[in-house]
């Protein structure tokens, strides 16, 4: 099967260092192309040469000074992708999170009568009030109605005119269905951690992940910051690109808590001995679709404890952690709780590891892709 996966970022397959939406899309390329298909993965705005990457053929949408300024979108940008994936002659066309160029994908999948796949990265994705954050749209006065327009031909010409919807859980069924969309559930894929951390013994007490730029998370940031304030004998790790202009004053009085270390970003690889060497993973996000951390955390036998977010129910009845339900002092004393009870830890931990494997692991994902994309 001939696979054409699009993203605005290769760092997934060339840096060590790279965002969920980019890890995840990246993951899939490599293990589909483990399982024999022919696979591309188009980036749009590569400055880099074509190149093979662990089995992935990746290539450029566009060259990004290329065309006229101001106007290079429609006269140059759009049209050149557009023919880019044209030319790949897929049996199927991925593409995760909402974007501007994802109608683009759906157009060329259904031109060249090839199956659709657009992957929602979190739940936003289905809401117009987010568009401005999804669409990287400026703060100036006309962005409210840029992001209207931008979101309603997303809606129109991607959400509606994909061949499936893939939703990470079920209340993003939930609310697919609602809208009337076509979807199906395909868990993010989770590659087994190294043997070597399987057995490691946590030093320190919970790890929160994440990158807050241009407003993005900033609510979860200052929640964190509140919580690492309530319990100020409770070890955290901060761990992230942390640029966000609006959130500055958070992340100085993070840096200056004695109970807090805030690492920046760190390589996968780092990250995952990290989440290792902690005892919990915390998420406080207001939305989320299903967080990476959360299933890494997971994968090493790390219980979660959230403030608001329940993927598929996952931390319903203590399963594979606790959700506060948007209140930050019962999220503190689940902290507080867990902390004290290594038999409920080491429980929850064996759950996870089971879940991550039966239901998220390469070969399982993989198959519901091939599954979704022939039916």
């Amino acid at each position: 099967m001939r696979v054409c996966l699009v993203g605005h970022s290769a760092d997934g397959l060339l840096s060590s260092s790279a965002g969920g939406s980019e890890r995840q899309i990246a993951v899939l390329a490599r293990e589909l192309a483990v399982r024999g298909h022919e696979v591309t993965l188009v980036v749009i705005g590569l400055d880099e040469g074509e190149r093979m990457v662990a089995g992935v053929h990746v290539r450029s949408g566009w060259e990004p000074l290329r065309g006229v300024r101001y106007v290079r979108a429609f006269t140059y940008r759009y049209p050149g992708l557009y023919r880019a994936l044209r030319a790949e002659r897929a049996d199927v066309y991925y593409a995760r999170g909402a974007g501007f160029y994802t109608p683009f994908v759906v157009l060329a999948a259904r031109v060249g009568r090839a199956r659709s796949v657009l992957a929602l990265a979190s739940d936003r994705d289905l809401h117009a009030s987010s568009a401005r954050v999804l669409f990287g749209l400026s703060d100036s006065s006309l962005s409210p109605f840029v992001a209207a327009l931008a979101h309603f031909v997303y809606r129109r010409w991607a959400l509606r005119a994909v061949t499936w919807v893939a939703v990470q859980n079920q209340e993003q069924a939930t609310a697919c269905a609602a809208l009337g969309l076509h979807h199906a559930v395909l868990p993010n894929i989770v590659e087994p951690p190294p043997a070597e951390l399987g057995d490691a013994a946590p030093d320190r007490d919970v790890i929160w992940a994440g990158n807050v730029w241009g407003g993005r998370r900033s609510k979860g940031l200052v929640d964190l910051a509140k919580l690492a304030q309530m319990l100020p004998e409770t070890t955290f790790t901060v761990a992230g690109t942390l640029v966000a202009a609006s959130c500055l004053d958070v992340i100085q009085l993070l840096q200056l808590l004695p109970n807090v270390v805030v690492t920046g970003q760190l390589p996968h690889d780092e990250m995952q001995r990290r989440i290792a060497a902690h005892r919990l993973v915390i998420n406080t996000s207001p939305s989320e679709g299903f967080s990476n951390v959360m299933l890494e955390g997971w994968s090493l036998g790390r219980p979660c404890v959230t403030l608001s977010v329940n993927p598929s129910g996952s931390l319903t009845d203590d399963r594979l952690g606790i959700c506060g339900g948007g209140d930050l002092v019962a999220m503190g004393a689940a902290i507080t709780a867990l902390l004290a009870e290594d038999r409920a830890r080491a429980a929850m931990g064996a759950r996870g590891r089971k879940y991550v494997r039966d239901t998220h692991a390469p070969d399982r994902v993989c198959a519901a892709f091939e599954q979704l994309a022939r039916s």
